[in-house]
């Protein structure tokens, strides 16, 4: 019986094969903490991709070029993102053990993590797509957040079912969401990210529609 390597199913299982090898770069390009950001920017740049089936260099060179290339900034995202974490738990510390349970820090808590969702939203996929700096992408985020309210409150929403599936019904798929979770999110997103992407580059009027320089949306 000869494989049809055209057939659905096989474009299928090769695309599930690709995501569950990512998500193993992934894992380890996570490995010195720091670099969290460095490994996402990466997984971005394969899966931004894979949406519009341009995955025509493979995930493992694809994934690996863009987390050297991607290091720097992709350290001091994590940085900001791991202080800023930091900052919000502190703020709930504050909540839980001072007496009386000041509201004002819990709304410094919450507003701390808006803040952080709408400037990190999008900063990943900014930085796999467009050449820019980090404080431009990083406001960058937060407009496309203003901007498309909605469909950023369907995507948060999408990812928020999905943690939950992962972590909240047996131990079996806790595990399971180890090798699969963090690029299934990364994966939705980028389905979900890549036609505002598109949008915004008509409206710019961006050249090539792939290299945006030091220009905030």
């Amino acid at each position: 019986m000869k494989l049809n390597m055209d057939s659905p199913i096989v474009a299928v299982g090769m695309k599930i094969a690709n995501l569950l090898l990512l998500n193993l770069y992934w894992l380890i390009g996570c490995a010195p903490i720091v670099t969290i950001g460095t490994s996402t920017i990466a997984a971005y740049t394969v899966t931004l991709k894979m949406s519009e089936n341009r995955d025509e260099s493979g995930v493992t060179r694809a994934f690996w070029s863009a987390y050297v290339h991607n290091l720097k900034h992709g350290i001091i995202l994590t940085v900001i993102l791991l202080i800023s974490i930091y900052s919000i738990w502190i703020d709930f510390q504050l909540f839980n053990k001072t007496a009386g349970n000041p509201i004002g820090f819990l709304i410094v808590a919450i507003f701390l993590i808006v803040l952080v969702l709408m400037h990190y939203l999008f900063v990943f996929p900014l930085e796999a797509r467009y050449t820019n700096s980090v404080l431009h992408s990083l406001q960058n985020s937060r407009l496309i957040c203003m901007k498309y309210f909605t469909r950023v409150l369907a995507l948060i929403g999408i990812l928020f079912v999905q943690f939950l599936f992962f972590t909240q019904i047996n131990i079996f798929l806790l595990y399971i969401g180890l090798f699969i979770a963090p690029i299934l999110a990364i994966y939705t997103s980028s389905q979900i990210i890549m036609p505002i992407f598109r949008n915004l580059e008509v409206d710019s009027k961006s050249s090539d529609g792939y290299n945006i320089n030091d220009t905030v949306l």
